[in-house]
This record gives structure tokens, C-alpha cells and sequence, in this order.
């Protein structure tokens, strides 16, 4: 007897939250199917119902964190959102919330050697990520593109750079620094 259709989701959902906890704690190349399948309490076999490949796997983990700040963006007001987005981005709470962290942090020079779809999927989540900083800005005009852009390699590369040292004052001192500027392009 086939499974209902909301156990196949639930279990995509289980498989979808391992591999994210799993990427960003060890990054894309350092994880096995193997190792996402048994993280979610399945065997290996399974995996092909579900998803084509490892990379499809990350895309599709990508894409889904990319759909709920989507919808968080749609319900909230420019300048809060935005401003928001930066500092829980920026945030220690983020910083110590290594499984449950933004794809992009994890190693983006990796996703740069990776296949098209983890190129797409990254990008789909950076592209997402400047149109509400943008909208945020929208009446500078042309220089609103400009300043989203900056305010999400703040963002990024300042996370980025405080988890890749082991001084923790100077990682906070780096976040810190990165969340200032970042708020400050949005005056």
C-alpha cells in the first residue's frame, strides 16, 4: 500500500533539514549522501525518490530557505524588514546558529567550483537578499542597486570572515563593524 502523499513530504522535509544542518556545519564537499540519508534516521536507497543528485539536494535546500524569506519579505514593511535582516543576519544569535545559517556563508568560494544548479540556487538566495535591501532604498534610484549590493557582502562576507577565525572578540568585533556599515547604507 503506497504511502500517503503528506508522509512522502514530511520525509523530504526530514531529508531537506539534515542536508542543511549537515552543508553548513561541514560544507558541501564534506558531506555524503550516506551522511545526510542517516542524519535523517533513512538508508541511502531512498534518496533517489526524492531528489536526482547531491546537488540537487543542496539547490533544492537552497531554494527553500530562499522561498520562506520570500514570504517573510512579502509581509512586512521596506525599511523594517531590511534593517531587520541585517542585524538578526549579523547577529550573535546567527553566528552561534551554525546548522540553521544562511547557505551563503558556507564556504562561497567552494559553491564557485560547484555545478550550475549550486551556482543558481546561491545566486536565486544573493539575488533575493538585494531585492529587499533594494526595495528597502528604492527612492535613491540607481544608487538604492548599488547600496543593496554593498549591504549583502556586508552581510555575508562579514559572517564569513567572523567564523572563519577562532578570536572570538574579533569576530564580534567584525560583525559588529559589518552591521554598522550596513545599516548606515541604508540612510
Amino acid at each position: 500500500m503506497p504511502y500517503p502523499r503528506e508522509h512522502r513530504e514530511h520525509v523530504r522535509e526530514k531529508i531537506l533539514d539534515s542536508a542543511q544542518k549537515l552543508f553548513n556545519r561541514r560544507g558541501f564537499g564534506a558531506v555524503s549522501i550516506d551522511d545526510v540519508m542517516s542524519a535523517a534516521g533513512l538508508t541511502r536507497g531512498s534518496f533517489y525518490t526524492y531528489f536526482k543528485s547531491k546537488s540537487d539536494l543542496y539547490a533544492q535546500s537552497v531554494a527553500r530557505i530562499v522561498c520562506e524569506k520570500q514570504e517573510g519579505a512579502n509581509g512586512s514593511g521596506g525599511r523594517y524588514q531590511a534593517d531587520q535582516i541585517i542585524r538578526e543576519y549579523l547577529s550573535h544569535q546567527h553566528f552561534e546558529n551554525v546548522d540553521g545559517s544562511c547557505p551563503m556563508i558556507g564556504l562561497p568560494s567552494d559553491i564557485a567550483r560547484s555545478d550550475r544548479s549550486i551556482r543558481q540556487a546561491f545566486g536565486s538566495a544573493l539575488r533575493l537578499m538585494v531585492e529587499i535591501f533594494e526595495r528597502d532604498m528604492r527612492e535613491l534610484g540607481r544608487v538604492a542597486h548599488d547600496r543593496a549590493l554593498a549591504r549583502a557582502a556586508l552581510c555575508v562576507g562579514g559572517m564569513v570572515l567572523a567564523r572563519s577565525i577562532d578570536d572570538r572578540m574579533l569576530a564580534d568585533e567584525i560583525r559588529e563593524a559589518a552591521m554598522t556599515a550596513a545599516l548606515a547604507l541604508g540612510q
